[in-house]
């Protein structure tokens, strides 16, 4: 996957079936934990993730970081959702829904023969997925206990394969700038 850009200003790249399935899974459970906090208040019990998608405006006095919540964070909630929905959108139907009841055998083969999907982003798109992915490698910060310093402090089973994602999506983000930039 390499994001380039035509004189049109369109910004295009191809995807593999898996990181399509990975782009549409880590997009969906955005979605979700994002649906998930509109159920509740902000701030209170809620998912470190979500703080850290949504942080306090003023950390010191917590009176003023609440008013200020109260009048954005219905917005910015509905923005980080619009813009996860036109990243899962730009990515198409699931290619392998014709093959989602065979064994898993088959599939795995039939996996790899699948093309590469080109996806063709318009500004308003690029914009999108730029935030997107800045939502998810954010909320996959949070899950990897990456502190301000970088370092990472989650050191349970799933960290190499989350850490794994995080640095994917940081390529694709960092392809998408590149191509941007031009």
């Amino acid at each position: 996957m390499l994001f380039t850009r035509d004189p049109a200003g369109t910004v295009s790249a191809s995807f593999e079936a898996v990181e399509l399935g990975l782009l549409r899974l880590a997009a969906s459970q955005l979605i979700e934990l994002l649906l998930a906090a509109e159920s509740h208040a902000l701030g209170t019990g809620a998912d470190p993730a979500l703080k850290r998608l949504l942080p306090d405006a003023y950390p010191g006095d917590a009176e003023a970081s609440a008013e200020f919540r109260r009048f954005t964070s219905g917005d910015l909630l509905e923005r980080k959702l619009d813009n996860a929905r036109v990243l899962l959108a730009t990515l198409g139907e699931e290619p392998l829904d014709e093959i989602a009841d065979e064994p898993v055998g088959p599939l795995v083969d039939d996996l790899f023969e699948v093309p590469a999907t080109p996806i063709a982003l318009d500004a308003p798109a690029v914009q999108s997925w730029l935030r997107t992915l800045t939502d998810l490698r954010l909320t996959l910060a949070e899950r990897l206990e990456i502190s301000p310093d970088g370092e990472q402090h989650l050191d349970a089973d799933e960290a190499p394969l989350l850490s794994s994602i995080y640095e994917w999506l940081g390529m694709v983000q960092e392809s998408l700038v590149y191509a941007v930039d031009r």
